[in-house]
């Protein structure tokens, strides 16, 4: 039997990751993945495989945000995160960065405005798998919690801080180009289902090429 591409879902600890991937099943009441409040739930590498499904979904372990795990037990995910895409980067036709929209403020005054140094968790995600050439699309989660002038703003201050780490984001559209120094996002809500079907329609065209 012919291998299937693989879809990764990947992000820090409790961001909607396990609740986006049951969006993207057939069946989403079936589908057994923990998606509980408490962050570092996900913790097996494991691929969901279903036969009336085109693709494949790889639903990484979260990190950072971990507040009852133990620093040790957080690098040792971290490592098995980066050993796995080394080792697997070419199985994925498309990758999706889940982010708590809520939590960019918060990281960006932690990392990008106090020091000098670090790079922001996002971003040095986002670097990380473009190096493997794996096409993304960041996905902005839980825009149904905030208002629509905080939404811009918060929007803005991502894309511009972005840019200092040379990555050039820019808001998906319905035609997408083949220019791997774009990375697309797309404003989304689990819980409201927003933007749910240009997110599929966005998995399909890339599925197909």
């Amino acid at each position: 039997m012919k291998k299937k591409p693989t879809l990764l879902i990947i992000g820090n600890s409790n961001v909607g990751k396990s609740s986006i991937t049951r969006l993207l099943l057939p069946n989403p009441r079936k589908f057994k993945g923990k998606t509980g409040k408490q962050p570092g739930s996900t913790l097996l590498i494991k691929p969901i495989t279903l036969p009336q499904m085109t693709y494949d979904i790889m639903d990484l372990p979260g990190f950072g945000y971990m507040k009852s795990s133990s620093r040790r037990r957080e690098e040792h995910i971290k490592k098995q995160l980066v050993v796995h895409i080394e080792k697997h980067h070419d199985d994925y036709f498309f990758g999706l960065v889940i982010i708590n929209i809520l939590r960019i403020e918060d990281e960006l005054k932690k990392y990008h405005f106090k020091s000098q140094i670090t790079i922001p968790l996002t971003f040095e995600l986002i670097k990380f798998l473009k190096e493997y050439n794996i096409p993304l699309l960041v996905i902005l989660n839980k825009i149904d919690k905030i208002s629509i002038f905080d939404k811009k703003k918060i929007i803005s201050l991502f894309i511009n801080s972005a840019k200092d780490y040379g990555l050039n984001l820019i808001h998906v559209n319905e035609k997408i180009d083949n220019d791997r120094s774009k990375t697309f996002y797309l404003e989304f809500s689990a819980l409201k289902k927003i933007n749910l079907d240009k997110l599929k329609r966005t998995i399909n065209t890339h599925l197909t090429k």
